[in-house]
Order: structure tokens, then C-alpha cells, then sequence
């Protein structure tokens, strides 16, 4: 069984209004439950030997903190820790993942190979009415596999989805982009109602492990990718930023 290393699961709730949610670190940047000496000297020498850090999305080849440190913060060190908390705080911007423990097939960084997952269903508090609450999911995985299932609507049972609203605000998000909301298969933009109160956001961008991957899901039609990507990150982190 691996651990998340920065998920306290005694204090696991996020005060603020936009919050950034992942899935699970990578193999080396977890805690083992039956790592001993040898396997933890491996896992902080492969830490080296490929740029990795030890935080949210610290896998050298997620480029997470590449496009934050572009459209919205290009002040940041993406090199030091502290600078990348700073710039979360100064932003008004929480972090964190949405599974805390789970059994990972051999050491893949792929999120279909983890199983046994103890979700983090409740990080957030609900917004009261006239709030609203932003969250950016990093993958599509993210957000319709993993946080908005069918148990996580059972256990908030004060949330219901607007389907009316979710379909118009992703049809206008991905218009702005020329690009096709009919090749859409799964969403990537849910807006969430609290019963007597504010509602809750989810956007989701593609992969930042392999964006590439199924971008016509995201609405890409003939716009060149680099181009697609580019603007559709873009305007996510205009989003999770107004």
C-alpha cells in the first residue's frame, strides 16, 4: 500500500475559494508502507537523477508547474518548494489530490494502474449562498472517475448537478477556442448546486503527464494542437484566477 506523503487525513479540509486537485503522486514521491531502507535510498535517487520534487505534480515529466508558472504566476522558482507555496498563498489557490492511499500495479504512473484507492472525498467546505467554488481538476480522469461518482454525490447529498448550465458553459468555453463541443464524450466542465447554498466548479485540462493524449475530447477539431492546447490552458487558468 502507498501513502500520500503531504495529506493529512485528521485535517484534509482546503479554506479557499479555488483549490487545485490531482490524483496521486508518482511512485517515487509516495510513502510505502513496507518501504525499507533500500527502497527509500531508490526512490530519493531517482528523485535526482530525473528533477523531481517533492510536492503536488512533482514528476519532472508534468508540466503542471511549466504552464502555471506561464499564465499565472512567472514569478515563481520552479526549483524551490517554498516558492511554489508562496505563490499558491498569494493567489488565494489550495492544493491538493483526491486519492490519500491505494495498491499500484509495479511502479506505472498511470492512473488506470492504481487500485484499492481511499478517495479524499472532502476537502472542500461548501460554498454558502451568493459563494461559488473553483475547482481545477487536472485530467478528466480526475474529475468524472474520481471525484464526481456516484458514492461522492451520495455522501454530499446537498449536491446535485446542473446539467443545463455545465452544457452551456463548456459549449461557450470551447466556441471561444474554434473549436467542435460535439466531439466532447465526457465532460470537462460540471457545475455542482448547493441545496440553500452557492455552487461548486470543476474544471478539467487535459493530462498534464501526456495533454496530447485524446485532445478532440476537449473539443480540438482543425486548429493545429499546439495551438488548441496552448489557448485551452490558457483560458483554464484565466478561469481558476477571476
Amino acid at each position: 500500500m502507498e501513502k500520500h506523503p503531504r495529506l493529512d487525513i485528521t485535517n484534509l479540509k482546503i479554506q479557499k475559494e479555488r483549490i487545485i486537485l490531482g490524483s496521486f503522486p508518482t511512485w517515487s514521491l509516495t510513502l510505502g508502507t513496507d518501504d525499507n531502507d533500500d527502497v527509500k535510498s531508490e526512490k530519493l535517487e531517482l528523485q535526482n537523477k530525473f528533477g523531481d520534487i517533492p510536492f503536488f505534480y512533482g514528476s519532472s515529466t508534468n508540466k503542471f508547474w511549466n504552464w502555471y508558472k506561464t499564465y499565472l504566476d512567472n514569478e515563481i522558482n520552479l526549483n524551490e518548494i517554498d516558492s511554489i507555496k508562496a505563490s499558491l498563498e498569494r493567489n488565494g489557490i489550495g492544493i491538493t489530490d483526491v486519492i490519500i492511499s491505494c495498491q499500484r500495479k509495479n511502479r506505472s504512473a498511470l492512473d488506470k494502474h492504481l487500485t484499492e484507492r481511499f478517495y479524499n472525498h472532502n476537502f472542500f467546505n461548501y460554498p454558502k449562498t451568493g459563494e461559488r467554488l473553483k475547482i481545477l481538476c487536472t485530467s478528466k480522469g480526475v474529475m468524472n472517475d474520481m471525484l464526481l461518482t456516484k458514492k461522492f454525490l451520495s455522501n454530499h447529498k446537498t449536491l446535485s448537478i446542473d446539467q443545463t448550465l455545465s452544457d452551456k458553459f463548456q459549449f461557450e468555453f470551447v466556441s471561444r477556442l474554434s473549436g467542435d463541443s460535439g466531439l466532447i464524450k465526457k465532460p470537462f466542465y460540471t457545475i455542482l448546486k448547493v441545496l440553500n447554498g452557492g455552487t461548486i466548479e470543476c474544471l478539467a485540462i487535459p493530462s498534464p503527464g501526456s495533454p496530447y493524449r485524446r485532445l478532440s475530447d476537449f473539443g480540438l477539431n482543425i486548429t493545429l494542437m499546439d495551438k488548441y492546447l496552448e489557448s485551452f490552458i490558457q483560458n483554464a487558468f484565466n478561469w481558476i484566477k477571476a
